[in-house]
């Protein structure tokens, strides 16, 4: 997978935008965002594209590990991500920005680590002709059971409208 390089002042100027657009507040500057869509390279959009966590305790082990001696592990919780088609990210700060065309995804790197995801990543849609922001839109986590299996899954809701600068 070939990855496009971002250089150094770019991925400067571009946590310093990521930092405004994220920031409190019902508008966000579309300068900023026209900007941001500028750098950050296009990935082409594939047309399913899913991550999954699968969650399972795994049994008890014991063995030997080499300069450690005998280890006895707990069954631990295992935690298995698996992606399918997922376009090309870039890690900007602590941020995942992944630019397909029409949208910019932008991610908290440590959000996978949080049970609940509402909050922890946006996406600011443009239109692909013009290039001109639309909306941010927010991810809210919302939980679906079908027999006795629940399913969390991220829903993104409009959070954000563009202020003209």
């Amino acid at each position: 997978m070939h990855e496009h390089h971002i250089d150094l002042n770019a991925r400067l100027e571009a946590h310093a935008i990521l930092d405004r657009l994220v920031a409190d507040g019902p508008t966000f500057p579309a300068g900023d965002a026209r900007r941001l869509i500028e750098v950050i390279p296009v990935a082409p959009s594939s047309r399913i594209s899913f991550t999954g966590i699968f969650r399972h305790r795994g049994p008890g082990a014991k063995g030997h590990a080499a300069g450690i001696g005998d280890v006895n592990l707990e069954g631990e919780e295992k935690q298995s991500t698996f992606t399918l088609n997922v376009p090309a990210s870039h890690r900007i700060g602590g941020y995942v920005v992944t630019h397909t065309p029409g949208h910019l995804d932008i991610e908290l790197m440590w959000s996978e680590t949080r049970i609940d995801r509402t909050g922890q990543s946006c996406s600011l849609i443009y239109d692909v002709h013009t290039g001109e922001p639309e909306e941010m839109r927010i991810a809210v986590q919302k939980s679906l059971t079908v027999l006795f299996i629940t399913f969390n899954y991220v829903s993104l809701v409009p959070w954000k409208t563009p202020e003209s600068t």
